[in-house]
């Protein structure tokens, strides 16, 4: 993959961030891997379009005045009105050195459970916590689900192919997608199952079953 190159300027703190916002800079911060905090400033549309590619796992290599520095974005913050970016964390880090972090899932394929016995496809996890070393980080997960073949079948964390030198954190038995059955057919079958449990009771006490919602009342004897 490219680089993601994205240049800033060393912010100067006593300047309001607002007033940096409405000239279309925005406040920003770096830390980590022992080194020195730093504010920082920038482009708003220069950060987009590095954003876009990078995401919170991609590495960009920050320029500050010259000296580029391998980072990765930890935090974004946003307006809640307009949802414009409004502060942002960098994170250095050292190339020779394993990193963490959560990388989005995406499904690939059918599975015939879904196709063939009207399952629901249910994604319980749409992001993976992996560790490698920066330059390997994955900019997605893919899971096959062609496999999934029978309703209730399920892959799990220690089921995914993960890209050579990347390892999941987590619980290998954690479930990440799953076939449940359609809502309806849970409910109407369980609605069925109370209804025959229902009458053998009444069967057993001799007590007649109580008459089905919407049934005609019976016809009363002369």
């Amino acid at each position: 993959m490219d680089k993601i190159l994205l240049d800033v300027q060393v912010r100067d703190v006593k300047v309001s961030p607002s007033y940096l916002r409405k000239q279309r800079q925005i406040p920003a911060v770096v830390y980590g891997n022992d080194e020195k905090s730093t504010a920082l400033q920038v482009g708003y549309q220069d950060f987009r379009k590095a954003y876009d590619k990078a995401g919170g796992n991609q590495v960009i290599e920050l320029n500050i005045e010259g000296k580029k520095k391998p980072v990765l974005v930890h935090e974004v913050q946003y307006n809640p009105l307009t949802d414009t970016f409004d502060h942002i964390d960098f994170v250095y880090v050292n190339m020779n050195q394993e990193v963490k972090a959560n990388i989005p899932v995406v499904i690939m394929g059918m599975s015939p459970a879904v196709k063939n016995l009207g399952g629901i496809l249910t994604t319980l996890r749409h992001e993976i916590e992996v560790k490698c070393l920066p330059a390997d980080l994955p900019q997605q997960i893919e899971v096959d689900v062609n496999g999934l073949e029978t309703l209730h079948s399920s892959i799990h964390l220690r089921d995914l192919t993960l890209p050579k030198g990347v390892m999941a954190t987590g619980n290998p038995d954690e479930v990440v997608v799953t076939v449940s059955v359609v809502k309806e057919e849970v409910e109407e079958t369980s609605a069925a199952a109370i209804e025959a449990a229902t009458a053998e009771s009444a069967a057993a006490s001799g007590t007649p079953a109580p008459a089905a919602e919407g049934a005609a009342p019976a016809e009363e004897k002369k």
